[in-house]
């Protein structure tokens, strides 16, 4: 048989005369992938069992996660990546998708179905309850800023127990006044959505988009290679991580929308591209937490640079520079706009922010290697069953090589090392959202991958190596990601359910009392109306004093929700041995037959 150049693309395919012999010394495709997440699997046992993390971790989410959904899924994972390896390729080649979602139908359809899902999910999984105080602080705020203001009052019956009603995560203003610590560009989208009573389509319609411009990005990045394109979108459409997370109100969906945007609006180029791209920048570095888009976006500032593109390259550092020192002081902005004074609480600019890395310096420890082992395990099992040993694939090839994707990799490696360092476990969350806003750097990483592994197979086997994606691509869709919406139910639902009771007992107050035995995670549980315009009032007891008690059993109809009511209920609760001062507290309730417990 004579050679035949043209079955390759670009001229990467080996003449049949010559593959025998190079063959011979060519991994199977599926060999590599296994090895890819056997590397994987050892480096993040060995950070677990090094650290012992599992052991160290006590009433957090995180090692029922590892044991009760993530190893499962990693045993169906490995099986399944097995199973698809060995099937005979002529029975892979006939693996195609649907004709009806050729070129660009693809992606529309996986964000219409991506959209949909979200839609539903929010009720159908969560029953319309935010588990992390994460989501519930978006929506917080979002209430606060449609209702026409920055902060919220407290009204004066109010303020002694302002505290108690929200303990976490919220700015030090005075007692007249609330709001949380987050910056407000997520829970302004969730504002405008809710004036149009549409506040639940937000991350759906963000999650969706990212289906696209993960095409559109591909397309920009190869575009000679729009089969890449259809590879990186369909990465993402069939991440059970993308899907659940749109049912979801976590400023993580548009962390992904707006670094895709960016990039998108980057690589276009041109004076609007490069403005269009530092507008998204400026709200993508304010949708909630600092750091996020600056790390994504340092690479490519820095790949200007090295290619002695001077004057831009210093136009998005000064941009950069203005951009984080405006989000840095937002608040004593915001603040200073609404009229409340902030010089006898704590400030609420740079000193706050430097207070907080200082905080996490402090609590900076050895341990931070096996939580972010378990992060990452986490992550590599909630996404299409090719995504995590591609994208580390790619990633190998891309820094050895200096292949188009390394700015993708290097903002990848970036903030692993800022969020090993700063905060590794997540607490709750639906894969490793701290890695979310990456997820369209790994799917493009991951398909850059794909074209290297499968370009230089012959014709045949190239046929079923893209079978077989397809059939990987269909079983994260069909079976994972249910498996993964039905874990996150099964979850939430006890909370969800303790939620909706305390939300309506007949009461003018329900106080959160862990039992002096038993703890359960109070954070999911005590919420309120920053408006306070809803019955009951939702209060910590381990907030209050004994003052408070007194004035509040005094002068408000009290429920209880202790121990035995999330026991009631089948919210986890773990061992524990409270401090004296709640045990008074305790007591001096029972003492003033003050509160019924609540019970199912």
């Amino acid at each position: 048989m004579s050679p035949n150049p043209a079955r390759g693309q670009s001229g990467s395919a080996l003449p049949p005369a010559e593959t025998g012999a190079r063959r011979r010394f060519q991994p199977p495709l599926f060999a590599l992938i296994l090895a890819a997440w056997a590397l994987m699997l050892a480096v993040f046992g060995l950070a677990i069992w090094l650290t012992d993390s599992l052991d160290n971790q006590n009433w957090t989410a995180e090692r029922f996660f590892f044991w009760r959904q993530d190893m499962p899924v990693l045993g169906f994972v490995l099986a399944t990546t097995l199973v698809v390896g060995l099937a005979p390729p002529r029975l892979l080649a006939r693996g195609r998708w649907p004709k009806v979602l050729a070129g660009r139908r693809l992606p529309l359809a996986l964000a219409a179905l991506t959209f949909v899902a979200g839609a539903v999910g929010a009720w159908v999984v969560f029953a319309g309850y935010t588990l992390s105080l994460d989501e519930f602080l978006a929506n917080f705020d979002a209430r606060i800023f449609a209702s026409g203001r920055l902060v919220a009052p407290i009204p004066a019956a109010w303020r002694p127990y302002a505290t108690a009603m929200q303990p976490m995560y919220m700015l030090p203003l005075p007692d007249s006044v609330w709001a949380s610590s987050y910056l407000p560009v997520n829970a302004a989208m969730r504002a405008l959505a809710r004036l149009a009573h549409a506040d639940g389509l937000v991350n759906p319609l963000l999650s969706a988009f990212s289906v696209v411009a993960t095409w559109g990005v591909a397309r920009r990045l190869w575009p000679e290679r729009p089969d890449l394109a259809l590879v990186a979108a369909a990465l993402l459409g069939t991440s059970a991580q993308l899907i659940v997370m749109s049912m979801t109100a976590y400023a993580m969906p548009a962390h992904l929308a707006f670094n895709l945007a960016w990039l998108w609006l980057f690589l276009r180029g041109g004076k609007a591209g490069h403005a269009g791209a530092i507008v998204v920048g400026f709200l993508a570095t304010g949708i909630h937490q600092l750091a996020f888009h600056p790390l994504f976006v340092a690479p490519f500032i820095l790949r200007l640079l090295f290619h002695r593109r001077w004057g831009l390259g210093a136009l998005y550092i000064v941009a950069y520079a203005a951009i984080g020192l405006f989000w840095l002081e937002w608040w004593p902005i915001a603040t200073g706009l609404a009229g409340v004074s902030t010089d006898d609480t704590g400030s609420t600019g740079v000193d706050y922010f430097m207070d907080r890395i200082d905080d996490v310096l402090d609590a900076l420890h050895v341990d931070n290697i096996g939580a972010m082992g378990q992060s990452l395990l986490r992550f590599v099992t909630w996404q299409n069953l090719l995504l995590a040993p591609l994208a580390l694939i790619g990633a190998i090839m891309s820094i050895w090589n200096r292949g188009p994707a390394r700015p993708l990799v290097l903002g990848v490696l970036l903030t692993l090392i800022v969020m090993g360092v700063v905060t590794p476990t997540q607490t709750h969350g639906w894969g490793y959202r701290y890695m979310h806003g990456l997820l369209g750097s790994a799917c493009l990483t991951a398909a850059w991958a794909w074209s290297k592994l499968t370009d230089a197979l012959p014709a045949e086997r190239r046929s079923s190596a893209n079978g077989a994606l397809v059939v990987t691509c269909a079983l994260s869709l069909l079976v994972m990601t249910p498996v993964r919406a039905w874990q996150a139910w099964r979850f939430v639902a006890p909370f969800a359910a303790a939620s909706a009771a305390i939300q309506s007992a007949n009461t003018d107050v329900v106080v959160i009392d862990h039992d002096s035995k038993l703890l359960f995670d109070m954070g999911t549980l005590n919420r309120n109306d920053p408006l306070l315009e809803h019955r009951p009032k939702v209060m910590a007891l381990v907030e209050m004093d004994a003052p408070l008690v007194r004035q509040l059993c005094a002068t408000h109809s009290v429920s209880i929700f202790n121990a035995r009511s999330a026991l009631a209920y089948g919210v986890p609760t773990v061992p524990w041995r409270p401090p004296a001062r709640l045990d008074a507290l305790r007591e001096l309730l029972t003492q003033l037959h003050c509160g019924q417990v609540m019970t199912r």
